[in-house]
């Protein structure tokens, strides 16, 4: 059975699905929605209509977690490949989730700069950031309370990641100089002290995370709603 909840069982597994849902809690336990199936063996969040559910050990029910999102009629759903599969058939975006337990370590220091630059360095071609006015909001929201970091060298490159505690996900990355991309990623993930991370990247992109200590997990996926 699928019930709303107002606490999350712990989770720390170094997952994208589960450091989402955390980050969800975490920062908008005041106006996200929460579910869990049977104890625990599905955890779903849904932030802005866009809904994450973590299928712990592929034990949730299906068919009820079918007919859940049909009546919750959510704008997308990020999850495993697999659920989404049995979900959704082939009816979604394929992506590849990097992991690393590798201790980063950087010299650098990152420069200080505002969302709109932030937002500025990230808005490039292969990066779909949503509209500035809901970047600002979300990233400036994160930032104040501890929940998100970022590694910038103005006008060259920027690496953002989100914390639940237990793990750091990648959550935008962008370069505009060859071998930036390395730096403000390494700068990043320096800052977390040895905690594992995660990145959620295309297919393409996995090279840049290969050479940079990081190795594919598993893949997950995008189901979005048709107009």
């Amino acid at each position: 059975m699928i019930s709303l909840v107002n606490t999350l069982p712990t989770l720390s597994l170094p997952h994208a699905e589960v450091i989402k849902i955390n980050c969800n809690f975490n920062s908008y336990s005041d106006i996200a929605m929460f579910w869990v199936q049977n104890e625990g063996d599905a955890v779903i969040s849904m932030l802005d209509g866009n809904m994450v559910i973590f299928n712990r050990d592929r034990k949730a029910d299906i068919c009820e977690l079918r007919e859940f999102v049909n009546v919750i009629s959510c704008n997308s759903v990020f999850s495993d490949s697999d659920t989404l599969n049995l979900l959704f058939g082939n009816d979604f975006h394929k992506v590849f989730v990097m992991q690393s337990n590798f201790n980063f370590e950087s010299a650098l220091k990152s420069d200080a700069l505002g969302s709109r630059e932030i937002y500025a360095l990230l808005d490039t071609d292969g990066l779909q950031p949503p509209p500035y006015e809901h970047f600002a909001v979300d990233f400036c929201h994160r930032l104040n309370h501890g929940y998100l970091k970022y590694f910038a060298l103005k006008d060259t490159a920027v690496a953002v990641g989100i914390s639940d505690g237990h793990s750091v996900l990648v959550n935008g990355i962008a370069s505009h100089k060859k071998g930036a991309g390395s730096k403000a990623l390494c700068g990043l993930l320096a800052q977390y002290n040895n905690t594992p991370a995660v990145a959620v990247c295309e297919e393409g992109v996995m090279p840049f995370y290969l050479k940079n200590n990081f190795n594919c997990g598993y893949t997950a996926g995008y189901w979005r709603k048709t107009p």
